[in-house]
């Protein structure tokens, strides 16, 4: 879908003319009883390269900009210590935008859920580093007990991103029962 930008209602090629503020963005529903926003944060650090600016990879454009979209002060308060964290691990500064939420409108059928659809051009744009933000020492003390990952490293071992590419994976859900 689409969010932080300014047009209502934007259709794929408006946000690709770079026109309407928009970015493409996934909204994430969880069950916070098993996976904590700590976890999300981990997900996203690990999951792409979080230094280039308005792109990822070969993509190039605002709607391709790394970003993090908070509702409450505590979300607010784990990005920013994540990101601090995360930046010392990478040794580079992060260019991820850590902002309000604002309204977020799905994207046309055609544009959900890509890289899971039959003949989907898959390309590997969002490059990982192959840095780990694992452990809870990031996550700020008082919010610790309601944050900190919950996800066990045997998940991450098994499902977690790799250098380079984050769609070798099957889009079947994952038990974590069986890890």
């Amino acid at each position: 879908g689409y969010a932080a930008g300014f047009t209502p209602n934007p259709t794929y090629e408006e946000v690709c003319s770079g026109r309407t503020g928009h970015n493409e963005c996934v909204h994430v529903a969880y069950d916070p009883s098993i996976v904590s926003f700590g976890d999300l944060l981990r997900l996203l650090w690990e999951s792409h390269d979080p230094t280039q600016g308005m792109g990822q990879g070969n993509d190039k454009g605002t709607q391709y900009r790394s970003g993090i979209y908070f509702f409450t002060e505590e979300q607010q308060a784990l990005a920013e210590a994540s990101k601090t964290a995360y930046e010392v691990l990478l040794g580079r500064k992060i260019t991820t935008e850590i902002i309000p939420a604002g309204p977020f409108y799905y994207a046309e059928e055609y544009h959900q859920q890509y890289l899971a659809k039959p003949g989907a051009r898959p390309y590997c744009s969002a490059q990982p580093q192959g840095v780990s933000l694992s452990g809870s020492e990031w996550v700020p003390e008082p919010l610790r007990g309601q944050h900190a990952p919950k996800l066990p490293e045997g998940y991450w071992a098994k499902h977690g991103p790799r250098p380079g590419c984050t769609i070798n994976f099957d889009n079947k859900q994952v038990s974590l029962a069986a890890l």
